[in-house]
């Protein structure tokens, strides 16, 4: 009882923390559960004690919130003065970009630093740095910017969960090495410079040694650790390069085992333990995720010093509240999420096999995983099964080896060797069939998914077979509801200065995306300035919003012309999912452009080359332009136009005025009630005269923010007010999406609620 007393009431007190600090639907159900658990389960005298227990963490939670609320409603300022510290082993350098954790001076504030590098001689000195740094700077200090588009990654959110709100963009600076004070201080800090010097070293081992190694050793989980082993995020094997409760454990048994070997006695050898602990936390650069299994293995140490045995649930609620005061909010990431559902899990399969324990912790951590990266490998249960004893047998000594001994080549090599067997294995399968897109799943689902996990293996059968039952059912029906949806959509993504629109029809009858976007580099760079790992738009936006909507295929990717901020990116949609058709302007497949660009991903994908008039097979819009071949410019666009939700909508990539009074001669009784506006807004399309003919109630600008084209330009703003059309813009309204069923439907975006609604409301 006194156990399960404990584990309920640290239960209570971590629902507490996710209602203070994110207060919503969820958060409340959550506390309202648990409020009932705890109240049927215990009486009078227990409830006094937690209630003693519980308010000091809830006072601590509400003045923890209420500062950093008072933290992030600080004032964006430019060319601000700010000094602080930064530490070794938070330093990340790219190509020439250089970004970290500091501390400033004076009020405490950690912040996220974005820094330029000016030669190679400079970032060589970064990369080399080995000190703990004071620097004084000038910078643009702002608030970490939220997401504009539907369900994107939310970094505002991530970061307020490690206290941060706010970042700096450095103009110019000066850095000098900090010398510590005090005893402790020093310990600290010259852990952290040998972090960074294993962190140097391990980047000069071959891959994939190098990635194995600051992920299992150094605790620190390199960008390109993803990028070169796909594998591992599809098949979720992401928790076995977290430093956790597994690597620390493992860690134990060997310093146990070498210690035994010497014949210390077992209390030397848990203090020893204990001390290793809390340097390897420090070492490992001090992230809330180690500290479940800091205070674990420190609690194991006392048994083996002799002290009273803890029982593991006990063990698990100390930990799971010492990880609350030190990180509040670590139950608000998946990697917190992740990390307590399965050891909470673990609390209570002794009576399991291998098989069920794997199930259960692989049916846990599906809803979790799933409602924020929106997919699921069925081999993926399998998979974990037969890494984990290679992983803790043959990986783990492996990468140690390989690490070590690196001053040894051909130690590394074999060391490498056999790192480089298990990750092609680990790619290889991640190819075959078994990747669902899943969708977006409703918190409430979530929920019950979560819940009825719990109770699979249940000793009482009638549970455990409703709870599988109902299990299957629902994770079935969130695949149908994803699969064919009631509504379609009309859908233009933040993309920066770069175009791209998604169309989906009710019940998926098709889905079309025009354009892709892209990134266009004014500036060549050297090959120091080279980024050796970067996720495009196209991948973090565009394919995470598919996903998220259920889409596993995309039937036509028109490509409207040749510029690369509409055909950029589409090299990565081609590699990430399925697409049957590609629609063109005549003339383009003759375009260097198109060999470079889209030639070589392209696979099973067919080409049509398009001009006007054309019909193209589950396309709900019309081809109207181009007239005749061209070289896939500006002026030879493709324009679509067509009747979607009651609403005539035109769009035609970068298509000047000619091109649009050519299509108004053309189609003299064309109108049009959604338009999007030509070339981002700028001055060279939206043709006063055209534009009046149209009669467009809705005009919509795609377009960077501080793009220095300076679109939309002042003369198309002009004519959107002289034809009273409202107007929607990427750079103040985000993500634009008209949602519709049948002849009816509505306009939502993601930025600035309060205008939307107030100007759609005559679209419905």
């Amino acid at each position: 009882m006194a156990n399960r007393y404990l584990l309920i009431v640290s239960l209570l007190i971590a629902a507490m923390s996710g209602c203070v600090y994110h207060l919503s639907a969820v958060t409340i159900v959550l506390l309202v559960l648990v409020i009932v658990i705890f109240c049927f389960n215990f009486n009078k005298r227990h409830m006094i004690i937690a209630v003693l227990l519980g308010v000091p963490f809830l006072l601590y939670f509400v003045h923890d919130a209420r500062e950093l609320r008072l933290q992030s409603l600080q004032q964006d300022q430019e060319a601000v003065q700010i000094s602080g510290i930064i530490l070794p082993d938070d330093i990340t350098i790219d190509g020439d970009n250089l970004r970290t954790n500091a501390r400033l001076a004076g009020n405490g504030q950690t912040v996220r630093l974005y820094a330029k590098l000016t030669s190679e001689a400079e970032k060589n000195e970064w990369l080399s740095e080995k000190n703990v740094i004071h620097f004084e700077a000038i910078g643009d200090f702002s608030r970490i910017k939220a997401p504009t588009n539907f369900n994107q990654f939310d970094a505002q959110r991530y970061y307020e969960t490690k206290h941060m709100t706010h970042q700096v963009n450095i103009k110019s600076w000066q850095v000098k090495p900090l010398n510590a004070q005090k005893y402790w201080q020093k310990w600290r800090y010259q852990l952290h410079i040998w972090h960074a010097q294993g962190i140097q070293n391990s980047a000069k081992l071959p891959q994939p040694l190098s990635d194995y190694a600051q992920a299992l050793i150094l605790g620190t989980t390199p960008q390109s650790l993803y990028g070169n082993n796909p594998g591992v995020q599809t098949l979720g094997l992401i928790h076995l390069f977290s430093v956790s409760g597994f690597h620390v454990s493992y860690l134990l048994m060997l310093l146990m085992a070498i210690l035994r070997r010497l014949y210390i006695p077992q209390e030397v050898s848990a203090w020893l333990g204990a001390v290793l602990l809390i340097s390897y936390f420090i070492f490992a650069g001090e992230p809330a995720v180690l500290v479940r299994a800091l205070i674990a293995g420190l609690i194991m140490m006392t048994r083996l010093a002799g002290w009273r045995r803890i029982s593991a649930e006990s063990v698990w609620a100390i930990s799971l509240l010492g990880s609350l005061i030190y990180e509040p909010g670590i139950l608000l990431t998946l990697g917190g999420q992740l990390s307590f559902a399965m050891t909470f899990c673990l609390l209570f399969t002794k009576q399991l096999n291998f098989w069920q324990v794997n199930l259960l912790l692989s049916a846990v951590s599906l809803p979790l995983i799933v409602s924020q990266q929106y997919t699921w490998h069925v081999l993926q249960t399998f998979v974990n099964f037969a890494a984990i004893p290679v992983f803790s047998a043959i990986i783990v000594p492996a990468v140690m080896i390989g690490f070590i001994g690196q001053s040894l080549p051909i130690v590394t090599h074999v060391m490498n060797t056999v790192i480089q067997l298990f990750a092609s294995g680990v790619d290889y399968i991640a190819t075959l069939p078994g990747h669902l897109i899943i969708g977006k799943i409703s918190w409430l689902l979530v929920m019950i998914l979560f819940i009825m996990s719990l109770l699979l293996f249940v000793k009482e059968k009638r549970v455990a077979k409703l709870a599988r039952v109902t299990w299957i059912l629902l994770l079935s029906l969130v695949m149908l509801w994803a699969r064919f949806p009631l509504t379609g959509e009309f859908s233009i993504f933040d993309i920066g200065q770069g175009d791209a629109i998604l169309i989906r029809e009710p019940f998926n009858r098709s889905v079309t995306l025009i354009d892709t976007g892209g990134k266009v580099l004014f500036e060549s760079k050297q090959q120091w300035q080279e980024q050796s790992f970067q996720r495009t738009k196209g991948e973090t936006i565009i394919i995470n919003y598919l996903h998220s909507q259920g889409i596993n295929h995309i039937d036509n990717l028109v490509l409207t012309h040749q510029d690369y901020d509409h055909i950029g990116d589409a090299k990565i949609i081609l590699q990430k999912i399925k697409v049957n058709h590609i629609i063109m302007p005549t003339g383009m497949a003759a375009q260097q452009a198109f060999a470079k660009e889209i030639k070589p991903y392209l696979k099973d994908t067919q080409v049509t080359e398009v001009t006007q008039g054309m019909l193209v097979p589950k396309m709900p819009l019309h081809i109207v332009h181009p007239f005749q071949a061209g070289q896939a410019e500006n002026e030879d666009s493709i324009a679509l136009y067509g009747k979607i939700g009651g609403q005539n909508i035109f769009t035609a990539g970068d298509l000047g005025q000619t091109g649009e009074s050519a299509i108004a001669a053309k189609y003299p009784n064309m109108r049009v009630d959604i338009l999007k506006l030509g070339h981002h807004g700028s001055k060279t399309s939206s043709n006063p005269a055209v534009i009046k003919q149209w009669q467009p109630k809705v005009g919509i600008v795609s377009a960077g923010r501080n793009n220095r084209y300076h679109h939309p330009h002042i003369e198309t703003l002009k004519t959107v007010q002289d034809q009273q059309m409202t107007l929607f813009n990427t750079q103040t309204h985000g993500m634009i999406r008209y949602n519709y069923t049948g002849q009816k439907g509505h306009f939502e975006v993601k930025l600035n609620h309060e205008l939307a609604t107030a100007t759609t409301t005559n679209q419905e």
